[in-house]
């Protein structure tokens, strides 16, 4: 069967990818952003010592004092891009995404001068909700991080037995291997519907 093909190439890439034990969807959700960033072989640098910015964005413990938005277009920081031949590219939000994450984040690229932003950038600067803005480099395909991000597959393991859910807007759920359809997993979920299923029994969620 079509589906069957499609599982088993999923089953692949997420046992090379997240190498992985079965965990339960909230706590996939909260450690996803290990995952997207080890996709990419990501390194975290100082951000102030490699892009060589002023104190005035750094408060007392050493962080970035300014949020994601206020940082890109800010002129100070894109002076000191532009001096390292650097170029940024424009911030992504996830709430504007349909993706798995609960906590939202927004993220930029920052590439060399004459890089276009079709080929991989060198690092990804990151804020995750309200916490400190982030830099890393990027070692691998940002294709590989950008695939991730935009997963909406999960595999439902339930004793024996495995149910595969795939979303289009991530608000509601639709059965891939429809012949398991039952009275407990039906062919259709909402996503409150399912976070109540998965609360509520004893099973494994493994995202695909």
């Amino acid at each position: 069967m079509k589906w069957l093909k499609s599982f088993k190439k999923h089953k692949e890439s997420l046992v090379i990818d997240l190498q992985f034990q079965s965990i339960d969807l909230m706590e996939s959700l909260n450690i996803l952003y290990d995952v997207l960033l080890n996709s990419i072989n990501a390194e975290e640098l100082d951000i102030f010592d490699t892009l060589e910015l002023p104190d005035t964005f750094k408060n007392n413990s050493g962080d970035v004092n300014v949020d994601l938005d206020y940082l890109s277009d800010n002129t100070d920081f894109i002076n000191c891009l532009t001096k390292k031949d650097r170029k940024k590219s424009q911030i992504v939000n996830t709430k504007d995404l349909s993706t798995f994450l609960t906590k939202p984040c927004k993220y930029m690229f920052i590439y060399k001068q004459d890089q276009n932003e079709l080929e991989n950038p060198i690092f990804i600067i990151l804020q995750i909700e309200n916490d400190k803005v982030k830099l890393y480099k990027i070692n691998g395909s940002v294709n590989n991080f950008l695939n991730k991000l935009s997963s909406k597959t999960i595999e439902v393991v339930d004793g024996d037995e495995n149910y595969i859910y795939s979303t289009s807007n991530v608000g509601e759920w639709q059965l891939q291997n429809s012949d398991k359809e039952n009275d407990v997993y039906k062919k259709v979920f909402r996503k409150e519907e399912l976070q109540k299923l998965l609360d509520d029994r004893n099973i494994k969620v493994n995202i695909i």
